[in-house]
């Protein structure tokens, strides 16, 4: 994806080609969105994703979102993590912020309620989002968080997940500013 006023297409034209019945025609303006969008159309890409029932669009989305690499992209992606028609989505939403190499870090508290709440895949691609983060937050959010999680924890039948949720409690104490 490129900045805002790049692209030859534009937005509207890119959407209703997501709309259309021809899934080439989904797929090939997929490919032109990664190569020419920008974040602005991810709406409309975040929209097709849940109502598609189809495995090769739902592949080229993934993709795309994986190939996303424009910070503008972060608050639609939040967006779609607090969007319950993309929750069986929601690993791979995560995913994208460290595949994209995207600055997630001002949503820590999100990732662990994700990761609290939501299966072992969301738990594991939340983590490697935390365990990527290069800052250090203050003690007030890291003790939210870790409440959070030991509460998780106390309750997380033996288990990966319970493993999982340990090994972030362990990551998220060690991003306080000690402050």
């Amino acid at each position: 994806m490129k900045d805002e006023n790049s692209g030859s297409e534009s937005m509207d034209k890119l959407a209703a080609k997501l709309r259309s019945n021809s899934e080439d025609t989904v797929l090939d303006t997929l490919d032109l969105i990664r190569d020419e969008g920008n974040s602005k159309i991810l709406p409309a890409v975040l929209d097709l994703l849940a109502d598609t029932d189809n495995p090769e669009i739902e592949a080229g989305i993934i993709q795309l979102l994986f190939d996303l690499q424009d910070e503008e992209a972060v608050p639609y992606l939040v967006a779609a993590l607090n969007n319950q028609r993309l929750k069986y989505y929601y690993s791979f939403l995560i995913s994208a912020f460290w595949q994209s190499a995207l600055d997630g870090s001002d949503h820590l508290t999100l990732f662990v309620t994700k990761a609290v709440k939501g299966d072992y895949m969301v738990c594991l691609e939340a983590l490697t989002v935390i365990e990527n983060f290069d800052t250090t937050f203050e003690n007030d959010e890291i003790q939210h968080c870790a409440s959070l999680l030991m509460e998780a924890i106390e309750r997380e039948k033996a288990g990966e997940k319970k493993e999982l949720l340990k090994s972030m409690l362990e990551v998220i104490e060690q991003l306080s500013t000690g402050e």
